[in-house]
């Protein structure tokens, strides 16, 4: 065979083999551009799309750009982008099904993307769909093991569903990563403690007292666990320990103070509260409190009066720039009725602290106790200064005023502090009472009548009013059978009140009911400490009424030694004759 034959015959056949066919080759080359210009395509309009839907979402067009991650999903239905975006939205539109369904999907088709498997966890928790929200938050776990918010969040989720144990079991697994903590260690207690198990709960406690033991703020919740807990031999021995770590802490010593009144050891525990009151650390009013949950409800006896006056002694040399310890002692002298000594400490009070009206009213109201008028009057001037609006103080104002004798002032007074009042019934009818008997003492029965009239329209049970409208109605001899029926009124009232069975005996006296007059003038002598010297002057005339001239006028004389009476007492003790 010629050479160059045989060289050429095996790429010939080659030749011929590759044309024997050629519409088939052609055929398959085409269809493989076709798909994957199809795939290109889609994949572009899908990512058109998507971006559409962002844009949409961004500008606050929703059913926009739901309809563009829709359409790109058809387009591409394997895009968990769009899947994680739908979710979303749906949930905003309140399609719950349809938002877990794409967030599903989603973690499904990239199940190392822990923002699907958050929002699927959320949207769990919301659809009360708890089994999968755990199996969620387990499999956030297992992708990002270090995470130690999705522990919180798998124990809260545990929590919700009743599962204790399990969520104390993600707690000490989150421990374990995060190390020892306040908070980490205070979900454990508290879920102990729902657990009924305390003894867990204090074993909590015990871990951070352990591991800070300069911190006496675990020392002291440690101590109040066993105290509670009924082991008061732990408690003491926890308390003695943070007085030795810190001895100049007065929250410890209230602690102890507290723990030995608890066990019954009065005098201890108020040894302690003293030790911790001397302790300048502790703020003036923070002792002020506890010292008022301390006495509480106890009824004040001459011994806890001395502790109050220990206690005000100790304020006013640990705080002496403080006025709390003068209002302390001052009401220490006030329930001793050591009135002097009270005012002397209220006064000390006001000059420390003018804006505290508490003080001021105190004040005023043991002037009046004293019957100081002068400085009664000084007082509610000075208190003026700082309260011209608080009606009461001009109550006082007025009244020193009219034991002065300065009937218009008072009046004055008593006007402007009554158009202060709001919604004090009770004060209002106080003012009314005082403008009707200082219109008395002006000779203004008219308008004293209005007055009183008013006050028993706010008031009909206004005992002192009903007296004294009745004693002014009868010194006039005017309306008498309305005074007898005020004055039995005031008697119903205050049956043992010798100024009111004066007043009824004296309006019996101007009708002429001489016999019943005496049982009551006699029983205002009986109720009397000391009679005044117009009780005794009215028994005197019932008794010149009822023939009894030499008993009546020894208590003529007698009235005129006990102070001042009527115009014409001098006359009838020196006479022995009935005057009107």
């Amino acid at each position: 065979m010629n050479k160059l034959i045989a060289y050429l015959l095996p790429a010939l056949l080659a030749l011929a083999v590759s044309c024997a066919s050629p519409q088939k080759t052609a055929r398959k080359g085409v269809d493989k551009h076709k798909n994957d210009s199809i795939d290109f395509a889609r994949s572009r309009q899908n990512a058109m799309l998507f971006s559409d839907g962002l844009r949409e979402k961004i500008s606050g067009q929703p059913e926009r750009a739901i309809s563009r991650f829709e359409q790109a999903l058809k387009a591409n239905p394997d895009d968990h982008a769009s899947m994680f975006e739908l979710s979303e939205l749906y949930f905003r539109k309140g399609r719950m099904e349809d938002a877990l369904q794409m967030a599903r999907q989603a973690a499904g088709l990239n199940p190392s993307n822990e923002w699907y498997l958050l929002r699927l966890a959320q949207l769990c928790k919301m659809g009360a769909r708890y089994d999968e929200m755990l199996e969620t938050w387990h499999r956030l776990i297992r992708l990002k093991p270090q995470r130690q918010e999705f522990y919180s969040e798998l124990a809260q989720a545990y929590v919700a569903m009743g599962k204790i144990p399990e969520a104390l079991s993600t707690l000490d697994s989150l421990e374990r990563i995060a190390g020892l903590s306040e908070e980490l260690s205070m979900q454990k207690f508290n879920l102990h403690l729902m657990n009924n198990n305390a003894g867990a709960a204090i074993t909590e406690v015990e871990k951070l007292a352990a591991a800070y033991p300069f911190e006496v703020r675990y020392q002291a919740m440690l101590a109040d666990l066993y105290l509670k807990n009924g082991d008061t031999t732990k408690a003491l021995r926890q308390y003695e320990k943070m007085r030795e770590t810190d001895p100049e802490d007065p929250n410890v010593l209230m602690s102890l103070a507290e723990f030995y009144k608890d066990q019954g050891d009065e005098e201890k525990a108020f040894d302690m509260l003293l030790e911790a009151f001397a302790n300048p650390a502790l703020d003036v009013e923070t002792k002020v409190q506890v010292m008022a949950l301390w006495f509480q409800g106890a009824t004040f006896s001459e011994e806890l009066n001395e502790k109050a006056e220990r206690i005000a002694a100790t304020l006013l040399k640990t705080h002496p720039d403080s006025p709390r310890g003068h209002q302390l002692l001052g009401d220490v002298y006030l329930r001793r009725n050591d009135l002097e000594k009270a005012r002397e400490q209220f006064v000390a009070a006001a000059t420390m602290e003018p804006n505290n009206y508490a003080v001021w009213e105190t004040l005023l109201f043991t002037d009046i106790q004293l019957s100081d008028y002068d400085m009664l009057g000084k007082h509610a001037a000075q208190a003026l200064g700082y309260f011209p609006e608080q009606p009461l103080i001009y109550l006082f104002d007025g009244y020193a005023k009219y034991q002065q004798k300065k009937y218009e002032a008072a009046l004055k007074t008593f006007e402007t502090g009554r158009r202060l009042v709001v919604n004090n019934d009770r004060l209002l009818g106080e003012f009314f009472s005082s403008i009707g008997d200082t219109y008395n003492k002006l000779n203004n029965f008219e308008a004293s009548d209005a007055a009183y009239e008013k006050a028993l329209s706010i008031n009909p049970a206004n005992a002192t009013v009903l007296n004294n409208y009745a004693y002014y109605l009868t010194l006039r001899k005017q309306r008498l059978e309305k005074a007898k029926e005020m004055s039995a009124r005031s008697l119903e009232l205050q049956p043992e009140n010798a100024s009111f069975l004066d007043t009824y005996a004296w309006v019996l006296y101007k009708l002429g009911q001489y016999d019943q007059a005496l049982q009551y003038i006699e029983k205002a002598l009986k109720a009397s400490d000391k009679p005044n010297a117009t009780i005794i002057e009215h028994h005197g005339d019932i008794l010149f009424k009822l023939g009894r001239k030499e008993e009546a006028q020894r208590q003529w004389k007698e009235a005129k030694a006990a102070g001042e009476g009527s115009k014409f007492l001098d006359r009838k003790a020196r006479e022995g004759k009935l005057y009107e």
